[in-house]
């Protein structure tokens, strides 16, 4: 496998939370795992890197298209290659990632989702589908691949709340509209001074959200033993602390991007591990 693609490469680089997620993961699937990541994060690029909607939206869709002839043998893209590979020898429906970039067509197109529920829907779309993905290359039954795709909308939630400086920075913003509405704000307004307070509050309401989601994910699997959602609980409760964080400093997100100390991922996800395997 090209070193580019191998665990440890673009999408699961040393130190992040991916990385030590997949750590927790047997050495055999590591590189088949850090493959699911690098579709997400090749797509996620086009999002970030290409400004005009309309070449970015081509660009998906050449995707979309070049992942249908790889998986009959018909492309020479060496990512798409390896994953058509992996889809074949671990027996993958192809459909989740087609999600993923679905997911990332709401992004291109800045679709703002309408209420929590939108929101909710979109992060079991793109991460939830991902979380799946890597669940069913660790051998998850239908309870794990269930829990698996919830926790995709609090893992998208924290992104969201994370990642709202920068969003409106390039023109976007996924804070559901009609809590906007609730607390008197418009998306060109969040950066303003007076603005300061309530969208501190709305990020409390959907900081608790998230918590609940990733609670409700977590109360629907029976026993405690769960080797095959540990890349995916791992990766969530990274996230989870992260949220912690943002908590404490007060929601400054729009002036500062926060971010965990590699070494507390790893005792994350060291912790995730003892737990659930």
């Amino acid at each position: 496998m090209t070193s580019e693609y191998r665990f440890s490469g673009r999408a699961t680089s040393a130190g992040s939370g991916r990385y030590y997620a997949i750590r927790m993961a047997p050495p055999a699937l590591r590189d088949t795992l850090s493959l699911i990541f690098e579709w997400q994060w090749e797509l996620q690029a086009i999002y970030h890197r290409c400004s005009d909607p309309g070449i970015a939206l081509t660009k998906l869709q050449w995707y979309r298209d070049e992942l249908s002839r790889a998986l009959k043998g018909q492309t020479q893209h060496p990512l798409l290659m390896l994953l058509a590979e992996a889809v074949h020898s671990h027996q993958l429906p192809p459909q989740p990632l087609l999600k993923i970039a679905d997911a990332v067509e709401i992004e291109i197109r800045g679709i703002i989702p309408k209420d929590i529920s939108a929101l909710k829907a979109d992060g079991e779309l793109g991460r939830g589908n991902l979380l799946q993905l890597i669940t069913r290359i660790g051998g998850g039954n239908k309870q794990e691949l269930a829990c698996a795709r919830q926790l995709g909308a609090p893992l998208r939630l924290i992104e969201v709340i994370r990642n709202l400086g920068q969003d409106l920075q390039s023109g976007s913003c996924f804070l559901p509209l009609d809590l906007m509405a609730q607390y008197n704000l418009q998306p060109t307004q969040l950066a303003e001074p007076e603005s300061k307070k309530a969208l501190h509050a709305l990020l409390t309401e959907l900081a608790a959200q998230a918590k609940a989601w990733h609670t409700a994910a977590l109360n629907g699997l029976s026993g405690h033993k769960h080797p095959a959602l540990i890349p995916a609980l791992a990766l969530t409760a990274s996230h989870s602390s992260l949220l912690s964080e943002l908590e404490r400093a007060g929601f400054t997100v729009l002036t500062q991007r926060t971010s965990l100390t590699p070494l507390r991922k790893l005792w994350i996800s060291w912790r995730t591990y003892r737990q659930y395997r």
